[in-house]
């Protein structure tokens, strides 16, 4: 299982480093080459945020069925009530 607080506080990391970049291609101080490199960086901090969106997504629904019941489980995966 994953820590949370971690992805919570990676993903803050990954957004902040986001904005400098973004706000420093808006300054338009870059040539071409650093213009590419820095859409990479930012298409690189989209793809992390939304991976770790996913792994507490992932993380969220772990919980919930570790609180319900084994049984409960099996009904949801075997789609019988």
């Amino acid at each position: 299982m994953v820590d949370k607080q971690t992805l919570m506080l990676l993903a803050t990391q990954v957004e902040e480093r986001r904005k400098v970049v973004l706000d420093d291609l808006g300054l338009g101080g870059k040539d071409h080459t650093g213009y590419v490199g820095a859409v990479g960086e930012l298409a690189g901090y989209m793809r992390v945020s939304r991976m770790i969106s996913d792994l507490l997504a992932t993380n969220s629904k772990e919980e919930e069925d570790f609180e319900s019941s084994p049984t409960d489980s099996v009904v949801k995966i075997g789609g019988k009530k």
